[in-house]
């Protein structure tokens, strides 16, 4: 999974959790003379946790009155771009935030949105401010991005958070029905994970809340699941709790693969018993550098792009600087997995299809284990767990991809593939469980 610096920037997600930030928010409101409400608490506690996570850097916070960010303040629930741009006058005003042109390391993680304008933080306390806790717990539940060409289009976590997206009135009016679908489900996570928040011993942080984030101009396009937990790697991750409770990820093995398998009808080549569905071709490039990490980025560059035969790296990716060593393994790939030749750019691609319906099986693995008493966490195609929660996660993601690819097969009157998912749990970095799956 690829490590992404923190989102060092302002948005209005974060409320406080514990005494010390609570007698920061009102005495920050009282100094700016504000009326303290949910908005305005809101609003400052992200202030306030961003300055703590920068630590004395500089961090970004969008202002102006164009559409976009307008558009954008008016995504999160229980604020408004009015009331921000207030508290940002206020927070300049008495001189509790100053412009700065210092060049930030994270330059990558601006907002996204027009120009970023570099501020920093002053006159906060700072011993306070470090016991200060603040939840993530404000995050808007279901955005749509704008229609996206793929002209050079790549995708990745950032791209996904910081793409145009539509208007709230737009999405609600156009997808009603399956928006309310989705709204209403990340609504009930987002309740169990008020009871059980996942905590970040890096950041002194928590999270309980996540937002689903379709394609295209379409709630049939993407869908996959965004945390605060989602800017990390996995060894990072098992430094996590939840409720004091040391955590386990949960990873299905080639997830994508195993999905077009399953919705082409046409079967990988392995049958049997198997751990790593990656093992046909990493056998033939065993004395390839980074051999596991460039063949699924060569996966990952052919369903991106929804073209199975390009010839160089659709993404512009490090990894992958040899165009014959790009090739080779490429063509290892169509024989291993035939299903990547059904792949478009229109639709069936990693961007659209794939990704949705690898996200409803995420989001159907996390109802069925709320319904079980189980708190899980998701991260794309793995779950996040408490330690002893694994073996049911284990066999929920098992029995949901089942029940979710044999429905989608006789839908579409497809040959039937029995696919039983391989999966790997890891309990902290040296310590990790690969679990078989088959294929008849």
């Amino acid at each position: 999974m690829h490590l992404l610096n923190p989102m060092y920037y302002f948005k209005p997600s974060y409320t406080p959790h514990n005494g010390a930030a609570n007698i920061l928010v009102r005495s920050l409101a009282e100094s700016l003379g504000l009326s303290l409400n949910k908005k305005y608490e809101i609003i400052l506690s992200s202030f306030l946790a961003v300055a703590k996570k920068v630590n004395g850097q500089t961090f970004d916070w969008m202002k102006g009155n164009d559409d976009e960010t307008l558009k954008f303040w008016n995504l999160f629930p229980g604020v408004s771009s009015q009331s921000i741009q207030k508290v940002y006058n206020l927070l300049n005003k008495y001189e509790y935030i100053r412009s700065s042109s210092d060049f930030p390391n994270y330059i990558r993680e601006s907002i996204g949105i027009g120009k970023p304008n570099w501020i920093k933080a002053t006159r906060l306390p700072k011993n306070f401010l470090d016991q200060a806790l603040f939840i993530e717990s404000n995050l808007p539940s279901v955005l749509v991005n704008t229609v996206e060409g793929y002209g050079g289009k790549s995708f990745s976590i950032n791209e996904a958070l910081i793409a145009p997206k539509l208007d709230m009135k737009q999405v609600k009016k156009k997808f009603y029905k399956n928006y309310m679908l989705a709204h209403e489900t990340v609504l009930k996570m987002n309740e169990l994970w008020s009871k059980y928040p996942l905590y970040n011993p890096m950041q002194n942080e928590l999270y309980s809340s996540a937002r689903r984030i379709f394609h295209n101009g379409s709630i049939k396009s993407g869908g996959r699941w965004y945390g605060g937990w989602t800017d990390f790697e996995t060894h990072q991750r098992l430094s996590f709790t939840i409720n004091d409770n040391p955590v386990v990820q949960v990873d299905v093995n080639a997830m994508i693969l195993s999905l077009l398998s399953a919705m082409t009808g046409k079967p990988m080549q392995m049958i049997g018993v198997f751990r790593d569905i990656y093992q046909p071709v990493l056998t033939k490039i065993c004395e390839i550098t980074n051999a596991r990490d460039k063949l699924k980025q060569v996966i990952m560059e052919l369903t991106s792009s929804g073209n199975p035969y390009i010839e160089k790296p659709f993404l512009g990716s490090d990894i992958l600087d040899n165009l014959d060593e790009f090739i080779y393994i490429r063509d290892l790939c169509l024989q291993a997995y035939p299903a990547l030749k059904c792949l478009d750019n229109e639709y069936f691609n990693f961007t659209n299809a794939l990704s949705y319906h690898e996200a409803n099986i995420l989001t159907q693995t996390l109802i069925n284990l709320k319904e079980m008493g189980i708190v899980a966490y998701p991260i794309h195609d793995c779950v996040i767990v408490r330690l002893g929660d694994e073996f049911e996660a284990v066999e929920t993601f098992k029995k949901v991809f089942k029940e979710y690819v044999f429905s989608f097969q006789a839908r579409n009157d497809l040959p039937r593939i029995d696919l039983d998912i391989a999966l790997t749990v890891e309990f902290d970095p040296t310590s990790t469980l690969r679990v078989e799956g088959s294929s008849g």
